[in-house]
């Protein structure tokens, strides 16, 4: 239990307190519970008292209130002092999330888990929201053009510049890419159905996860299959499976969920067994 110990009252009328009771065993010393490291608290050495006592003030409803119309003329002197920093620098704010001068940047599509380290040292950099992007467009990779305008949300009131998280730019990606001649990707079934049919092994995308035994990481692999009508059926798992990319395959597995990637709808499969028929020449 917390034992503030009255110091003094200062010119403003505040009250001022200690509490020296250690915040880990509420000044008891030690648990029971903590019993496989000897019961007593680590932070305090079983004696309940911090060493640095908390100060903890009681001010007078008058000198609370002037104290709150201070910090109201700080904030609004900062908040006037970031707007006119915001009109005099914009460019330099939307450089600073990671633009070109010109505001744009050049978003790497397809797989890029696997050259990863290949693109890093080629210049590009990791945008939690859009992948690896380069600030000027490679030659040697495949790149969407985004623009800061449609990226970034510009608060001129306060001056501030953030990206929208309110978009799936996944999506505003998926829009620019070609269209290939491959039928447009419908959902197969429903969640908790059994499938049994023959498919064909699109892609395999192999990355790194947290292992589910707890310890360290693992490699897993994304199956990315083609069904006749051209649906897309995802198997994300640990299992490796020695068929080729382009291979007709059996598959029997269950129908965990239905989502949506860059544009694409895909059914999202588990517990699946694949059997290898023939490779598609």
């Amino acid at each position: 239990m917390s034992k503030a110990v009255y110091i003094r009252t200062d010119k403003n009328g505040t009250q001022i307190f200690h509490d020296y009771t250690c915040p880990r065993c509420g000044g008891v010393g030690g648990r029971d519970e903590w019993v496989y490291t000897g019961c007593t608290c680590y932070s305090c050495g079983g004696s309940g008292r911090r060493t640095t006592p908390q100060v903890i003030k009681k001010y007078t409803p008058e000198y609370r209130t002037k104290l709150d119309e201070r910090a109201k003329k700080r904030a609004e002197k900062k908040r006037l002092e970031q707007v006119e920093y915001f009109k005099e620098h914009k460019k330099e704010m939307i450089e600073e999330q990671g633009f070109n001068a010109e505001g744009n940047l050049y978003v790497v599509v397809g797989e890029t888990y696997s050259i990863k380290e290949e693109l890093s040292k080629a210049g590009a950099r990791w945008k939690n929201l859009l992948g690896w992007c380069f600030t000027q467009e490679p030659e040697q990779y495949q790149t969407v053009r985004v623009t800061a305008e449609e990226c970034l949300v510009f608060d001129e009131s306060v001056g501030r510049v953030e990206w929208n998280r309110e978009i799936d730019f996944k999506d505003i990606i998926y829009s620019r890419l070609p269209k290939n001649d491959q039928p447009e990707s419908d959902y197969v079934g429903n969640a908790g159905d059994r499938l049994n049919l023959v498919v064909i092994m699109e892609k395999i995308i192999s990355y790194e996860r947290a292992s589910y035994t707890g310890w360290g990481k693992e490699v897993a692999r994304i199956y990315k299959f083609r069904d006749g009508g051209g649906n897309v059926l995802i198997w994300n798992t640990g299992s490796w499976q020695d068929i080729p990319e382009g291979a007709k395959v059996h598959i029997t597995g269950k129908i965990k969920e239905h989502n949506k990637y860059m544009g694409e709808k895909q059914t999202v499969l588990t517990r699946c067994k694949l059997n290898f028929l023939e490779p598609i020449a």
